[in-house]
């Protein structure tokens, strides 16, 4: 396992290029060997505990090494966001047309639950779709999954100093490659 601090005070930007940061936890792969095109909705699966009630959590896909004119958002491809206390709705797998399971969510009463509070120290599994995105990462860069708590553009500002603890054995990522396995393992130089 793995723990982070929640402080909104820093951005999601200079949290994914800093060399070490307690308000943040990031995983990189290897540099790319290839071009590796990317195209629709990637979704994380987390196992994550909180040291309070309630807890903010933001993901962000990122390119690195992080600059800022590489795109109008700097080194993020993606991102996305969940409130922990919404766990219920939020395990399993992501569906393959998070289009339609929205739709469907919004359209069906009985899919909402209330949100509840998070047992303190309790692990919690939460699935969710990054926003989608179509675009080619360049050979030479690495892709990086970043997660930290509250992300101070999108999400709500709690007081900082919620310690959230990730479940490294129990976290994935799926990417949408153009390609399939195949093109992510040309990518990656595994041939």
């Amino acid at each position: 396992t793995e723990t982070l601090e929640d402080n909104f005070s820093f951005s999601g930007r200079t949290r994914a290029p800093a060399e070490w940061s307690d308000h943040r936890l990031l995983y990189v792969t290897p540099e790319l060997q290839e071009d590796l095109h990317l195209s629709g909705w990637p979704s994380v699966t987390l196992r994550i505990a909180a040291d309070a009630p309630a807890a903010n959590l933001s993901v962000w896909l990122v390119a690195l090494p992080w600059t800022e004119g590489r795109s109008p958002s700097g080194g993020v491809v993606t991102r996305g966001w969940a409130d922990l206390r919404n766990h219920r709705s939020l395990t399993g797998a992501a569906p393959a047309d998070p289009e339609a399971a929205a739709l469907a969510r919004a359209t069906d009463h009985r899919s909402f639950t209330s949100q509840e509070s998070l047992v303190p120290g309790e692990f919690y599994e939460v699935t969710f779709h990054l926003n989608p995105d179509d675009q080619v990462i360049p050979a030479g860069e690495r892709l990086g999954l970043l997660v930290f708590s509250s992300d101070r553009e999108f999400t709500l500002r709690p007081d900082p100093g919620v310690r959230l603890t990730l479940d490294l054995d129990e976290t994935r990522l799926t990417l949408p490659v153009v390609g399939g396995d195949e093109a992510l393992r040309q990518a990656l130089g595994g041939g």
